[in-house]
């Protein structure tokens, strides 16, 4: 068993993986920050490996690895852009300056993208991830073996929940509340709500086009993630719908991924097991 570990900004998630076993890693589950000692006790047995991705600081990446070295006798193996550079090219002049949830996000999604017979006619893919900060990453196919897929870059931007955390803090009369996301709103906290599901819609839906044009007028497709993604998920999907039409397209809604991370390391924990 490979123990598989994504330390977010805000929240963890974990799984694992048999590389005996067909179905792949095991659905994710949560990490609480305050109480990591009990990690070990939510695993079926004794891990022999141990990869993880770490964007939640020292501290954190100090915790975890005190646990898992005083429960197993394991180091952690902490992923980073440098890691499956032979998978998929990097723009990065210095890859370590790229996230580690970002580029293993892609290495993941790129691994489930193997069998998608749209990928393999050329669409590229973006992956959209709605945490603390919003993460909007495009995947361009490769022609060859020569020519692999390729990264050209991506936009950051705050979350949802941090741009509302923002203007309650600068503005002196602006609330934080949940309001409801409308066309035209009338009500301050719909406004809110609505402002930002615009943003993040808006973003998205930039990128989309962007990649469409770059593929040479191949739609791309769109995967999510995170736990903002219910804050926007309509305002997206109407988006992109109205983008479709409008190219007389058929309708293909965003795809949601419980870990795009952990299939990173999946990916990765896979590709060392059969080396």
């Amino acid at each position: 068993m490979i123990l598989l570990i994504d330390a977010g900004n805000t929240r963890g998630k974990a799984a694992w993986l048999d590389p005996e076993a067909a179905s792949g890693r095991t659905p994710a589950f949560l990490l609480d920050y305050a109480d990591l000692d009990g990690l070990p006790g939510r695993l079926p047995g004794r891990p022999g490996r141990i990869l993880g991705s770490n964007v939640a600081g020292a501290g954190i990446r100090r915790q975890l690895d005190a646990v898992c070295a005083g429960a197993w006798g394991l180091a952690v193996r902490w992923c980073d852009a440098r890691d499956g550079l032979a998978l998929l090219r990097n723009p990065y002049e210095d890859p370590t300056r790229l996230g580690a949830d970002r580029w293993l996000g892609l290495l993941g999604l790129l691994d489930r993208l193997d069998a998608d017979p749209a990928w393999r006619a050329g669409h590229p893919a973006l992956l959209a991830s709605f945490g603390t900060a919003t993460t909007l990453d495009t995947l361009m196919p490769g022609s060859g073996p020569q020519c692999p897929p390729a990264f050209p870059g991506g936009l950051i931007l705050p979350g949802p929940s941090l741009m509302a955390h923002s203007l309650a803090r600068g503005t002196a009369q602006l609330p934080l509340g949940e309001g409801r996301v409308s066309d035209f709103p009338s009500d301050t906290q719909d406004a809110i709500a609505s402002g930002i599901a615009a943003a993040q819609a808006g973003a998205l839906l930039r990128q989309w086009h962007l990649a469409r044009r770059q593929a040479g007028g191949r739609a791309p497709l769109v995967f999510v993630c995170g736990g903002g993604w219910p804050v926007v998920d309509a305002e997206v999907g109407a988006g992109l719908a109205r983008a479709r039409e409008a190219l007389r397209l058929p309708p293909e809604p965003a795809r949601f991924l419980d870990g795009p991370v952990l299939d990173g390391l999946a990916c990765l924990a896979a590709r060392e097991t059969a080396a």
